[in-house]
């Protein structure tokens, strides 16, 4: 045969087997992924905007879906022992077509189906009991937001069977929870203490009687700040439009400092160095909250007003109530914030006129705060114990008022270079103040240095993960006299905090006795340590100026 009449058989005979199998390989995709789509559980069409593919930490997309995300199953995690007590668990597909996103959740290490488990040795086999069918798993299904704010959302949820149900979530993993409520079909939950524009990991959780669980995994994103706003007080917390907040708090800030104080997790604003509350609010732009003057009229969009700075200073000792409410009539403009002098602390000297004026003060101020600066007032390396019990001292001088503390920043009056703050005395000092009873930080002076504002941005993150429970009121929580470890705790919806923080550069040994815990266990916030407290007492060590943070989850979570 020539050549050529062989080259004009074979060639076409080739490239037809070629592109054979490429539209033979195209033709199957969609039944592979209608077969994966199969294969994992539905989720409701109307609420499914995108997917997180990090199982560890949430990262901001340039614009995110406001509300509810479902997690894709394949990537949804339960991180770290704070409610799991074990390693993350991933949760592996069901069959038979379940509802959206179920991973089971338990506080052992789990091992699912589609694992391999070859140990080498073949175990004897058990036959299943004929007689015995196994109950349904557990469906979650139409999640979604009945109300969504900056600060709370209200979510409801179905669930397949009559069961208890609740919802976990944190910034990063599981530190708040819901109450969890009684056994129905039809469920509902209010998740408060948000930040605005944020995003949250959440968890709708379920449990049945006999044991069985599900949780299906979400991001929930809050939007950012209305134009107006309106500020209050009640239950002993600082509020915006009506829900509990925490804000990170500086002094006389002007504009062309917003943009690193934001940064760094400063959201409100207090001072008129640098013009009225209507300019400020203006160059914030939504980011953040003013606080304005109480001596001038109230401003649209401020969220309180100031009452002089260090008013204690100026009034005599005898002043009464009537008096000091002619001196700075309210305006109008929301809770009144006074910061005093350090005076009121009984191991710091009373001022010349005497302490009688507090009692006055307390009664036309809403939010209280101090400053005292162990450092940069007192000029004292290692004393830094006072942060904390000034602060548990002023919460009882107020008698259930939200109150603050101011936190040394960077170098003031004391000048010896070993006395300036630094990130770990800012980090120590803010967890003293909060273990003491604050519910609000605030830092001056407001030019502080660039590893201090990452600092303060660390903190800011940890407290926007803990809000609603940092704002419960004190247990009795104790770790012995003359510890330089201090303690605060709080519990929240059947979960407990303990706020631990060595107030020395040395190390330390504690034991640290809070009644109300039992027996339970407890994982720091940051999963690196876990305790077992035994009738409310447990021990732990401390580096220098080192912060622990231990919950433990609601019983059954």
């Amino acid at each position: 045969m020539p050549l050529r009449t062989y080259l004009w058989l074979v060639v076409p005979a080739a490239i037809g087997a070629v592109l054979g199998l490429g539209l033979a390989h195209r033709g199957a995709a969609p039944a592979a992924t209608h077969a994966a789509a199969a294969a994992s559980p539905s989720t409701p069409a109307a609420r499914c905007c995108s997917v997180v593919s990090s199982s560890e930490r949430v990262y901001r997309p340039a614009h995110p879906h406001i509300g509810l995300t479902p997690i894709r199953e394949e990537l949804a995690t339960a991180t770290s022992g704070v409610a799991a007590h074990s390693t993350p668990i991933t949760g592996a597909k069901q069959s038979g077509g379940s509802s959206g996103s179920v991973v089971q959740f338990n506080a052992n290490p789990r091992v699912f189906a589609g694992d391999s488990q070859d140990s080498g040795t073949a175990g004897p086999t058990v036959a299943p009991d004929p007689t015995t069918i196994a109950a349904p798993p557990i469906q979650i299904s139409d999640v979604h937001t009945v109300s969504l704010g900056p600060f709370s959302a209200t979510i409801a949820w179905h669930t397949s069977e009559a069961v208890s149900s609740q919802v976990a979530y944190g910034l990063d993993s599981q530190t708040l929870w819901s109450a969890a409520d009684t056994p129905s079909t039809e469920h509902t939950a209010v998740v408060n203490g948000l930040a605005f524009d944020a995003t949250y990991r959440l968890w709708v959780e379920a449990s049945a009687p006999d044991g069985r669980t599900a949780a299906s995994p979400f991001l929930l994103t809050t939007p950012g700040l209305p134009a107006q706003l309106t500020g209050g007080v009640a239950g002993g917390s600082f509020l915006v439009d009506n829900q509990p907040y925490f804000p990170f708090m500086v002094w006389a800030a002007c504009p062309g400092s917003y943009a690193p104080l934001l940064t760094a997790g400063i959201d409100l604003f207090m001072g008129k160095d640098c013009g009225s509350a209507t300019k400020q609010l203006d160059a914030l732009s939504g980011h953040g909250l003013v606080v304005g003057d109480a001596q001038d009229p109230a401003a649209d969009g401020e969220v309180g007003s100031f009452l002089p700075d260090e008013w204690d200073t100026f009034l005599p000792n005898d002043i009464g109530a009537d008096t000091v409410a002619k001196l700075v009539p309210p305006n109008g403009g929301g809770p009144r914030f006074l910061t005093l002098t350090n005076h009121f602390y009984s191991h710091a000297a009373p001022l010349p006129q005497g302490r009688g004026m507090y009692p006055a003060l307390v009664q036309n101020a809403d939010v209280l705060g101090f400053d005292l600066y162990p450092l940069q007032n007192w000029c004292r390396y290692d004393d830094f114990g006072h942060v904390f019990e000034a602060q548990k001292e002023l919460v009882q001088l107020t008698g259930g008022k939200p109150t603050f503390q101011w936190i040394e920043a960077r170098g003031m009056d004391c000048h010896d270079p070993t006395l300036n703050p630094t990130p770990a005395t800012v980090h120590a000092e803010t967890w003293l103040a909060i273990a003491g009873g604050a519910h609000a930080i605030a830092y001056f002076p407001y030019d502080f240095s660039a590893d201090i504002g990452a600092q303060i941005a660390i903190d800011k993150r940890t407290i926007e993960s803990l809000v609603p429970a940092l704002l419960e009121p004190n247990l009795t929580a104790d770790a012995g006299s003359g510890s330089s470890v201090k303690v605060g705790a709080r519990e929240h919806n059947g979960a407990f905090y303990v706020i631990a923080v060595n107030g020395s550069r040395e190390s330390a040994t504690a034991t640290i006795d809070v009644p109300a815990l039992g027996d339970r266990r407890l994982v720091s916030l940051d999963g690196t340590r876990a305790v077992t407290a035994s009738s409310g007492t447990f021990t732990d060590t401390f580096g220098p100026l080192e912060v622990h943070v231990y919950v433990s989850a609601p019983t059954g979570s």
